[in-house]
C-alpha cells in the first residue's frame, strides 16, 4: 500500500487536525502508512497518540517581525516567512527531506503552502483538503481578505509580485517551470473543499468540489439545559474573543437558559458569570442534542458555525480572526446569522443578543440551509476524501 503524509503548516487550534483524522483513519484501515507533520506538537499530542498516529514537527518560519495585518494571501505568506529567501529555501528543503525520509507517495495539504511548494518542486502528488480561506482564487492580483478596509490594487499587486518571485526562485532551483501568478501554486491539483459552497470565504467557485465540513469527535459529555425558562442559547467562546466577558454578562442577565463552552476560562471569571440560567463548562459537549433544542448559537469559530447551520440554528457570530470574520460575513449575507461588530461593549452585547433572539428571519434562513443539506453525511464525505487521496497515492 502507499505512504501518505498529512501536512499542516499554518493556522491554529484543533480544527486542522480534527478534519484530517477521520480521513487518516480510513486510509490506515485500508493498509496505508500515515504520518502527520504538524505545526503545533502540543495540539497534536492531545489528539493523535490516542488514535495511534505518529507525528513530527513541521518546518516552520521564525516568528515574523511585527507588520500590518495581511491584506491578501500573498501578504499572509510574507508574514509566514516568505520575506526571507534563505529561510524559505531551508523550509522547502526540510519538507523535501521529510518526504524522502518517510517515503511519501502523496501529500495531503492542510493549510500548508510551503509543503505544497516543496511537493511541486520534487514532483510528488498532492491533494488539497482545505476550507476556502486556505486556497486563494485563480485571479491576479489576489483579492483582499479584509474587504471592510480600503486596500489599493497597487498594494495587492506588489505583494503578489514579491511572493511570486520567491516561489519561482525555488522552482528554478529544482528545475521546475515558473508560475505565472501566485494562485497557480494551487492549480492543477485535486482540491476538495471541506466546507459548503455558501460558506467559502472567497465566494462559491464554479469549478470547486465542495464535500462539506466534518471532523473527528473528541471525548464529549452530555449536558442538560438549565431549567430557567426563556429561549435556549448555546455558546462556544474563548477568553481571547473580543468582548468575551460582555457577552457572558449579556447571557447571564437575559431571560434565557444558556450553556456556554469556554476552553481555558479562568476559574474566577467562570464563577463571576455562572448562574442558575447560565452553565459554563470547559470540556467539549455532545452537540447534536444541544443544537436540536437551541434557539440561537453564539460562536466564534467556523466549525461551530457550520454545525449550527446544519442543525438549522441561527447564529450570533463573534469572530476574533479574519478567517472567521469572512465566513461570518457569508452567513450574514445568507440571512442566517448576525455579526457582532465593534464596539463590543456590555450594552451592545445585550442589544444584539435580544435582537438576534427576536429575529424570526434568521431561523427561517438557517432552516433553509439545513433543509438543503439534510442528506449531508460527514462519514460519506470522509470516505470520499480518503478515496481521492488513495487514488492520488497510487497513480
Amino acid at each position: 500500500m502507499s505512504r501518505i503524509l498529512f501536512a499542516w503548516e499554518l493556522g491554529a487550534n484543533l480544527g486542522h487536525l480534527a478534519r484530517d483524522i477521520p480521513v487518516a483513519e480510513r486510509l490506515r484501515a485500508q493498509g496505508h502508512d500515515v504520518l502527520f507533520v504538524v505545526k503545533d506538537v502540543a495540539m497534536a499530542e492531545r489528539l493523535l497518540p490516542l488514535r495511534g498516529f505518529s507525528f513530527v514537527q513541521a518546518p516552520v518560519a521564525p516568528l515574523p517581525q511585527r507588520m500590518e495585518a495581511p491584506a491578501n494571501y500573498s501578504e499572509m505568506l510574507m508574514a509566514a516567512g516568505y520575506g526571507d529567501s534563505s529561510s524559505l529555501d531551508g523550509r522547502v528543503r526540510a519538507w523535501a527531506a521529510l518526504f524522502k525520509l518517510h517515503g511519501s507517495q502523496a501529500v495531503v495539504i492542510n493549510h500548508a503552502p510551503t509543503a505544497l511548494l516543496a511537493a511541486r518542486s520534487v514532483g510528488l502528488p498532492t491533494v488539497l483538503t482545505c476550507i476556502g480561506f486556505e486556497v486563494p482564487p485563480q485571479v491576479d492580483p489576489l483579492p483582499s481578505i479584509r474587504p471592510w478596509e480600503r486596500t489599493t490594487q497597487e498594494r495587492l499587486q506588489a505583494a503578489d509580485t514579491f511572493v511570486l518571485k520567491r516561489i519561482n526562485g525555488i522552482l528554478k532551483q529544482y528545475g521546475r517551470p515558473s508560475l505565472k501568478r501566485v494562485a497557480s501554486l494551487f492549480e492543477g491539483i485535486p482540491t476538495l473543499f471541506t466546507t459548503f459552497a455558501e460558506l467559502d470565504h472567497y465566494g462559491a467557485r464554479a469549478d470547486g468540489e465542495y464535500v462539506g465540513m466534518f471532523s473527528a469527535q473528541g471525548d464529549a459529555e452530555d449536558r442538560s439545559w438549565p431549567d430557567a425558562g426563556g429561549a435556549r442559547v448555546f455558546a462556544y467562546l474563548r477568553p481571547t474573543v473580543p468582548g468575551f466577558e460582555s457577552m457572558l454578562g449579556a447571557m447571564r442577565d437575559a431571560d434565557v437558559s444558556a450553556i456556554c463552552v469556554v476552553p481555558g476560562i479562568a476559574n474566577d471569571v467562570a464563577d463571576r458569570y455562572r448562574s442558575p440560567s447560565l452553565q459554563i463548562v470547559t470540556q467539549p459537549l455532545t452537540l447534536g442534542p444541544i443544537l436540536s433544542g437551541a434557539a440561537l448559537a453564539v460562536v466564534y469559530g467556523t466549525g461551530t458555525m457550520s454545525d449550527a447551520l446544519l442543525a438549522g440554528v441561527p447564529l450570533l457570530m463573534v469572530p476574533q480572526v479574519v478567517e472567521q470574520a469572512l465566513m461570518a460575513e457569508r452567513i450574514e449575507t445568507l440571512g442566517a446569522g448576525v455579526l457582532w461588530h465593534a464596539p463590543r461593549t456590555p450594552a451592545s452585547a445585550g442589544a444584539i443578543l435580544q435582537s438576534a433572539l427576536a429575529n424570526t428571519d434568521l431561523r427561517r434562513a438557517a432552516g433553509m440551509f439545513a433543509d438543503k443539506y439534510r442528506d449531508f453525511s460527514p462519514s460519506r464525505a470522509a470516505d470520499h476524501v480518503s478515496e481521492c487521496i488513495a487514488r492520488a497515492a497510487m497513480a
